[in-house]
């Protein structure tokens, strides 16, 4: 009996452990399956507020997610992608990037760092950055691969600034030995000519030939004075200035050159409200707005209208000026370069009026552009900013993708 006893004993404490082991056990499955839903949860928080795309697919090639920021610079939907094939997904517009993928998933090796061109759904053509690493086993099987990438449109955008900081740079240097080298002798030449001129007093052929040197040895002085100004921008100096004096004084200066040049232009001006005040430096903008308003006199051979227009945008941010002309516009072919240096479609022209009028509204933190079609006239709008904020830096995951 008392070992009956026992026994029951015995097999009530192993029960009792086997029960205390068994929610042991179960305790730590349950803190292992939270901290994996933790884990889980923390990875998809990441993936979702990654401003770079991310794209993983398995080694069949189907989509097994796309974050927020692909789907966005994709215009994509996860939902309907994943689980499809990435040559449906990513076909029609997509074929580099589906490449780049392709090329992983065959042993090709990494990709980093390749920009490739992609046209979306909605027709927008993006540049895109991109780089697709392969997923293994830690026995190195692959199992798929993982694409990040991201938008190239600001990035190059400021590449192409760079590039024109460089231009500027270097015609700056240029037209500092031009004006050494070439104009001191130039004044000598045209002082003597005028001299010659004077004393021989030439009739005919002669006289026109004298002419003609007079006449061309002022239009280099004239190319060599824009080479100057383009040259010597000095940096911005804004401050509060009111719109509405400074129109006026700007457009009496454009009609005393109307008179002086027997031109049949009409000028007017608008500024609303009439109170404006702008940060600006005066002199500088001054210089932008009589250079685009001498560009459409010529452009309408001193006859038709001008009209000078500043008003607050929408959201009260920013001044918007319109300079617009009733005169031939701008062709199509020739907008792209319209701003930049050396280009000119008016004969006798330098190219760097419109240049020097780019440089000066970007110092102020503003924008310059012609917005109207070509043949209707042209319409310049220059917007200068109420306040200039920081330059917002580049992600790092941008520079990198760009490969700097």
């Amino acid at each position: 009996m008392l070992a009956l006893v026992t026994s029951v004993i015995a097999l009530a404490v192993v029960a009792a452990c086997a029960v205390a082991a068994l929610r042991r056990a179960v305790a730590a499955r349950d803190r292992e399956r939270r901290r994996a839903d933790d884990l889980a949860s923390d990875l998809r928080n990441v993936l979702d507020n990654l401003s770079s795309g991310l794209v993983i697919i398995d080694h069949r090639g189907v989509v097994q997610r796309l974050n927020p920021a692909a789907q966005g610079i994709l215009v994509l939907d996860e939902d309907q992608a994943v689980g499809r094939s990435m040559t449906d997904v990513f076909g029609k517009g997509l074929h580099d990037f589906n490449r780049a993928l392709a090329q992983v998933l065959a042993g090709g090796g990494p990709v980093l760092r390749r920009e490739i061109g992609i046209r979306r759904a909605d027709g927008a053509d993006l540049p895109v950055g991109i780089s697709v690493s392969p997923i293994e086993t830690t026995g190195g099987a692959l199992t798929g691969a993982v694409a990040i990438f991201q938008d190239l449109t600001e990035i190059n955008l400021m590449r192409e600034k760079m590039r024109e900081a460089d231009q500027l740079a270097a015609v700056g240097e240029l037209s500092a030995g031009i004006a050494h080298e070439i104009r001191n002798p130039l004044g000598s030449i045209r002082g003597s000519v005028e001299i010659l001129a004077a004393e021989l007093e030439p009739h005919g052929q002669e006289r026109e030939l004298m002419d003609l040197i007079l006449r061309e040895s002022r239009r280099v002085n004239d190319i060599i004075t824009d080479f100057l100004s383009f040259a010597r921008t000095r940096a911005a100096r804004p401050k509060l200035e009111e719109m509405q004096p400074f129109l006026d004084d700007i457009v009496l200066q454009l009609r005393m050159h109307l008179e002086e040049k027997g031109g049949r232009t009409t000028v007017t001006h608008t500024v609303e409200p009439d109170d404006m005040l702008i940060l600006m430096d005066a002199e500088q903008i001054k210089q932008v707005l009589l250079n685009l308003a001498m560009n459409a006199f010529e452009a309408m051979d001193y006859a038709g209208e001008l009209s000078i227009a500043a008003e607050l945008d929408a959201h009260n941010t920013a001044c918007l000026i319109r300079v617009a002309d009733t005169g031939p516009g701008v062709p199509a072919e020739g907008r792209e370069l319209l701003f930049k240096p050396f280009f000119t479609e008016r004969r006798g022209g330098t190219g760097l009026g419109l240049s020097v009028v780019k440089r000066i509204v970007h110092e102020h933190g503003g924008q310059v552009g012609l917005i109207s079609p070509p043949g209707e006239g042209a319409v310049f709008l220059v917007t200068l900013p109420l306040v200039r904020d920081p330059v917002a830096g580049v992600e790092p995951e941008a520079a990198y993708l760009a490969g700097r």
